[in-house]
Formats: C-alpha cells, structure tokens, sequence
C-alpha cells in the first residue's frame, strides 16, 4: 500500500509519463491519487521529453527503473516502432500507448481505446464531445474511421 507521505520503496511499481509537457498536465497528478485511494503501492511520474529525444529515451528505459510508462499521444506512433513485442491491439492499431518492462525488453501495447469503449458504453455516459477533444482514439471508435 502507498504510504501518506507518498514515499517510494523498493516495493513501489514505478511508471513515467512521457510528454512533451508531462508535468503541466493534470494525468500523473490524477492517476497518483486514484493509486492511493485504491490501496496501490504504485507512482507515476511525469517526464517532459522532446521530440528530437523519444528515441533515446524509450530506448534507456530498457534498463532503467521503471517497470512501465504511459505514452502521450505525441509519442505513440514513434513508440511502436521502438519496442521488442507489441501486443495484438497495438498490432493492430499501429500505435501503443503503453509500455511494459520486463527482462529488459519493451512491450507495447493500446489500451485507450478498450477503456474509451468501456467507458462510452456505461449509462451514465454523457459527453462524447469532451472525449472527442481528448484524443482521436474516441473518434475512431465512434466513427469506425482512423484520423
């Protein structure tokens, strides 16, 4: 369980976020407290990364120390071809959003799309239009085309 002081252990699953502008964005912030809140001794941590350094630094992340990260839109395309294994989702989708770390190798999967339709199918679903604003992944999965 993550400690109140949100101290890192050995114990604690690590994950990045990697952006442009990771740290003005309100996701690590958000997921952290959903960590918390949930009893899961988890962290993630923003990373602004450039564009001209994605490579360099998803390649790194191989031997580094987090066990995963979450890839911002900007990245996701790039990512795909960065990774040792991808799953049948990314496979398909051309991209991944996420990445997993075991044995040093990269494993990138596409998991916004499965949660974007969970999401969208629930009844107290309101507003297509403010998911459609966050990502195209929402237009893709509502319109059965790829932007």
């Amino acid at each position: 369980m993550m400690n109140n002081d949100n101290t890192i252990t050995d114990q604690t699953q690590l994950y990045g976020y990697i952006a442009e502008n990771a740290h003005s964005s309100r996701f690590s912030v958000t997921l952290n407290k959903l960590y918390k809140a949930n009893g899961i001794n988890a962290m993630i941590i923003p990373m602004n990364v450039r564009a001209d350094d994605v490579t360099f630094t998803l390649s790194q992340m191989r031997s580094s120390k987090l066990n995963g990260a979450v890839i911002a839109s900007e990245y996701q395309e790039e990512a795909f071809g960065l990774v040792d294994t991808l799953s049948d989702a990314a496979k398909e989708g051309g991209y991944c959003d996420v990445l997993f770390i075991q044995e040093g190798r990269l494993i990138g999967d596409l998991i916004t799309p499965a949660a974007l339709e969970k999401y969208a199918d629930r009844e107290d679903f309101i507003d297509e239009i403010a998911l459609r604003s966050i990502c195209h992944y929402f237009y893709d999965l509502t319109t059965g085309e790829r932007q």
